[in-house]
């Protein structure tokens, strides 16, 4: 093993235990892996507690469990917030999610950021940490932000309906979400009432529903309206 490798793994075990001694006094669930290949290399405490896992099942957890029972990014209960950072190379360092988490008869919210913690480099494997932390806002707060995680979640499952649907399309749905009549629809877009009958019913066809709420839906998290 070279000396830079030596340096990457003392470099890695340091992190490693400056989480062990102070994981607990950190907010949220901290958790350390590799990534190429797979390997858990670390968690909390109170992510041993939250998911009923000693250490050395969690560190020979498989991907595809990890992904089921901790952190599965493409699930349609978790968003992507924005673009992610990029180093000076052009790089993504770190990304931020929005999860809604069902527990029993509530519902939790939870950001987490995913951010490399050590540099990247050709042939040398890369390492994350994950940091799931509740958010526990203020009571004004808490409906807006559950109100975002839901339009996130809806976009994520509808978006390839959502993109079936034409530039004139997305114009009609954008004024019936604003509950517009076919009357002043037509007007507002220089068009015939048969027309945008006819446009209406193409997008319920796209979009696979008569719900008129439904269409509000897609006009809110596709930001129409």
């Amino acid at each position: 093993m070279s000396s830079k490798s030596n340096s990457k793994q003392d470099g890695l075990a340091a992190k490693i235990q400056a989480f062990r001694m102070a994981a607990d006094w950190i907010p949220g669930i901290k958790i350390i892996q590799r990534t190429e290949p797979w390997e858990n290399l670390f968690i909390c405490s109170q992510g041993k507690e939250r998911y009923q896992l000693s250490e050395s099942f969690f560190q020979h957890l498989p991907s595809h469990e990890f992904r089921r029972l901790i952190f599965d990014p493409e699930s349609p209960d978790t968003c992507l917030l924005g673009p992610s950072d990029a180093d000076d190379n052009g790089r993504p360092s770190k990304k931020f999610y929005v999860r809604r988490d069902r527990l029993k008869d509530q519902t939790e919210m939870e950001l987490i950021s995913v951010c490399p913690i050590l540099p990247d480099s050709p042939g040398i494997e890369s390492y994350s940490l994950i940091q799931i932390i509740p958010i526990d806002l203020q009571s004004w707060a808490a409906p807006k932000t559950s109100r975002i995680a839901r339009e996130l979640s809806f976009q994520k499952r509808n978006y390839i309906k959502f993109r079936q649907l034409s530039d004139r399309n997305k114009e009609v749905l954008s004024l019936i979400g604003r509950c517009k009549k076919a009357e002043e629809i037509g007007e507002e877009l220089f068009i015939g009432v048969n027309t945008v009958n006819s446009h209406k019913k193409r997008i319920k066809e796209l979009l696979e529903t008569n719900d008129t709420w439904e269409l509000i839906q897609y006009g809110l998290a596709f930001d129409l309206i």
